[in-house]
């Protein structure tokens, strides 16, 4: 039967939308829409501000303020970073649990203190922290610095004024294969002479002279 013309009336009045039986998506609300807008043009102004911060001809203090401050925090995630040297961030044998021993030169080992010891959760990882950069410090001074600070907090508690510091890294598993022994990287002795504390590295013999032949060796 033939649909009356009220019929096709009604039809041609009704949106397509209508007529297949779907329903459109409203449109984002006013305020999605502004909050997006707000974001795209902060991370644009971010954007443009880090290339100025980064070009060959230099940038103004405000422009390195407003990159260091404000952008360079969120655009560099902390654990893509390198330079926080995460550990097992690079997988090298430097990544290792390293330990702060501190106890008195040439005393018994019973009195020898282990740094993070039995501790566990963030206190532990402080120590294997501040024993890793004495280890990998850049230069002597920095490590030298870090070395005598650990032990003048010990010379009370040992009841010491002579200290051995040394630092030990277990090296990382490799896969499938047996744990690495424990290796000493770092060693020192801080002593205290008058008012004044003094630190000595304790080097191996063979790198403080050199190697001297036998008698009647050519």
């Amino acid at each position: 039967m033939p649909p009356s013309p009220r019929h096709r009336a009604a039809e041609a009045t009704e949106p397509p939308a209508a007529r297949s039986g779907s329903a459109a998506a409203p449109p984002p609300s006013d305020t999605v829409r502004g909050i997006v807008t707000v974001a795209v043009a902060v991370y644009l102004l971010g954007l443009v501000l880090t290339i100025m911060a980064n070009s060959t001809s230099g940038s103004s203090t405000l422009v390195r303020t407003l990159v260091d401050r404000l952008f360079a925090p969120w655009m560099a995630p902390v654990w893509l970073d390198l330079g926080f040297d995460y550990r097992l961030t690079h997988g090298g044998p430097a990544d290792g649990d390293h330990e702060l021993e501190i106890g008195p030169w040439k005393g018994p080992a019973a009195a020898l203190r282990r740094f993070p010891g039995g501790l566990d959760g963030a206190r532990a990882d402080r120590w294997r922290r501040l024993a890793r950069a004495v280890a990998v410090a850049d230069d002597d001074d920095r490590a030298g610095l870090l070395a005598t600070a650990a032990a003048r907090g010990m010379f009370a508690p040992l009841g010491a004024r002579d200290l051995a510091v040394r630092v030990t890294r277990l090296p990382p598993r490799e896969r499938g294969g047996p744990q690495p022994a424990a290796e000493r990287v770092y060693a020192a002795r801080v002593r205290m002479v008058g008012d004044e504390v003094q630190l000595i590295r304790d080097e191996p013999r063979e790198e403080l002279a050199p190697l001297v032949p036998p008698p009647g060796a050519p």
